[in-house]
């Protein structure tokens, strides 16, 4: 998030005028009641309206008709509309019918503090942008509806709301398991060293040998190669495709290694347990425990190696026939890249342009499989193949157009997710940290969640930037719905976070305030229950900081804002 320096009301005017000069933009000017200064001009074509209120120092610009829609597709605006305001912390979308046409007018609008020509010029450019998005998006969900025969978006929008949902529910409460599972399938062997330096790495290590238990015994495995080949997906299964079925329900592997200069041997046990089977796929859950070291002068008890490590997912084994896996991919590849060709993009979902942009057919067919496997919530199957992409791509990023770009971040966020998922977040920092500054609410949602899950102290200064920024961009009497909920989400990881950190007297202050919100106010109870177990295990006066700590009746006679 940049942080822009304030300008006076008057200097904002002047460079106003003085960019609409520089670009010989046809403009009128009125003053309005309220003392607002109020320019219509045209820049490239297109009718804008710029005001510069009373006591501000930007400028507000509107694009008054973006598109228009025929009244009986309201449903539909209002959905794009809400969408969209829940995407973009820049843009803002809005409508208003105009009874005497009977048509509906699509506004757009953002406020510029900076006020200078490069960077009016730039979000103007930005607003064309995403009006060539909003007319393909409203294009394909008229198509959808039509051929549903129904203006009911929620089968086309279900993908985002549940990016959001799985979003929200990384705001774990303490007092929960946050234990991360996913789904990984496939058809072939899963290498035992494969899956340990995705989910635990152990760099610099030296393989001493490793115990199989099951039902039917013990088996010694000495040979390295042989330890890092060991076959996860079917440690369980016996078989392949419909032949396929589970022989044992557990089995535990006991890793012992050396790692960097250790003099004694170190300990990881993997523990695979049967978790059922269906028509598709066989499952079983993976759980990997890294034993802490013992106590030093080098190794603290507040070190991370003395701390429990855990990861644990479910894998399966698929029962489908690698043939069928690669037509549906030759299909779904040349299909996308067909109808771009055409010019037809208008026609394929977000996914299928993806697929469309990419050119080598091997990197095609992980992005594919890898947009697959995360949208069923196969994240660790989804890293192995996305990975894969970003790295083909990441050394011609600067060579990459719009498009490819866009690509290539999309890649970042989503393995970023995945590991976020799988409790792995300084992994998730390095793709999230990528998309931070890219205005997109999701994105920096997930790079928070990856901040307040992994303890990182970043996380104060990063969200009170934002904070900071929302409040010179919006008048905090009159908050967009979707940033308030932005800014709620920010409040909440923060008091999360002074938890972990011990700053308990903050945190309490942040979740009694919170008790007055409807919005906060079940989350906020959780919490401070649990910052009163935290206060009874360490004997702590619970009247302690209550001199301090504002009550209900203060919060909500204030009219101060919460943030």
């Amino acid at each position: 998030m940049r942080i822009r320096k304030n300008n006076s009301k008057e200097s904002a005017i002047k460079n106003f005028e003085q960019f609409l000069k520089d670009y010989n933009c046809v403009y009128t000017v009125n003053q309005e009641e309220n003392n607002s200064t109020v320019y219509s001009f045209d820049f490239q074509a297109a009718h804008f309206v710029g005001a510069i209120r009373k006591q501000d120092d930007c400028v507000e610009v509107t694009y008054p008709c973006m598109a228009t829609a025929p009244i009986s597709q309201i449903d539909i605006v209002r959905t794009k509309c809400n969408e969209r305001n829940n995407s973009n912390i820049l843009f803002k979308f809005s409508y208003s019918i105009d009874h005497e046409s009977n048509v509906i007018n699509i506004h757009m609008s953002f406020f510029n503090n900076k006020v200078n020509a490069e960077n009016i010029v730039s979000e103007l450019q930005a607003a064309f942008h995403f009006q060539r998005e909003w007319f393909k998006d409203f294009d394909e969900a008229v198509a959808i509806s039509k051929d549903s025969d129904s203006l009911d978006l929620e089968s086309e929008l279900y993908k985002h709301q549940r990016e959001m949902f799985m979003l929200r529910r990384m705001e774990l409460m303490h007092q929960l398991d946050t234990s991360a599972a996913s789904i990984a399938a496939g058809t072939g062997a899963l290498p035992l060293w494969q899956m340990l330096e995705t989910v635990s790495p152990l760099p610099q290590s030296t393989l001493l040998f490793m115990t199989v238990n099951t039902v039917n015994g013990q088996q010694r495995i000495e040979d390295e190669q042989g330890i890092r080949e060991f076959d996860l997906r079917h440690a369980l299964i016996e078989g392949q495709g419909k032949e396929a079925r589970l022989t044992r329900d557990y089995a535990v592997l006991d890793l012992h290694y050396k790692q960097g200069h250790d003099e004694k041997p170190r300990l990881a046990t993997i523990t695979l347990t049967a978790e059922g089977e269906d028509d598709q796929a066989i499952y079983s859950r993976v759980t990997v425990t890294q034993v802490p070291r013992n106590a030093s002068r080098m190794n603290s008890l507040s070190n991370e190696g003395r701390q429990p490590h855990s990861v644990s997912l479910l894998i399966a084994l698929d029962r489908s026939d690698d043939k069928k896996r690669q037509q549906e991919f030759d299909y779904m590849w040349s299909d996308a890249q067909l109808k771009a060709r055409n010019g037809e993009k208008d026609s394929l979902t977000e996914d299928q342009l993806l697929l469309g942009q990419v050119r080598v057919a091997d990197v095609a067919y992980n992005m594919y499989w890898g947009v697959q496997a995360f949208n069923s919530s196969r994240y660790y199957e989804a890293i192995l193949y996305l990975e894969n992409v970003f790295n083909s791509y990441r050394c011609d990023f600067f060579e990459m157009g719009s498009e490819g770009k866009h690509l290539f971040m999309e890649v970042a966020y989503k393995l970023g997710f995945c590991y976020n998922e799988l409790g792995l977040y300084k992994q998730a920092f390095y793709y999230l940290d990528l998309i931070a500054s890219d205005g997109n609410i999701r994105h920096t949602m997930e790079l928070v969640n990856a901040m307040a899950n992994g303890k990182d102290l970043r996380l104060f200064n990063y969200t009170e930037e934002i904070m900071d920024e929302v409040k010179r961009n919006f008048d905090q009497d009159d908050l967009p719905e979707n940033i308030k909920d932005f800014i709620n989400f920010l409040r909440r990881r923060r008091g999360y976070a002074y938890i972990d950190f011990n700053q308990l007297d903050q945190a309490e202050k942040v979740f009694t305030q919170m008790l007055g919100e409807e919005d906060n106010a079940d989350y906020a109870i959780n919490e401070l229950a649990y910052i009163k177990k935290l206060r009874q295990q360490r004997g702590e006066d619970m009247t302690a900081s209550s001199d301090d700590t504002p009550s209900i009746g203060d919060i909500t006679k204030s009219n101060e804002p919460p943030f």
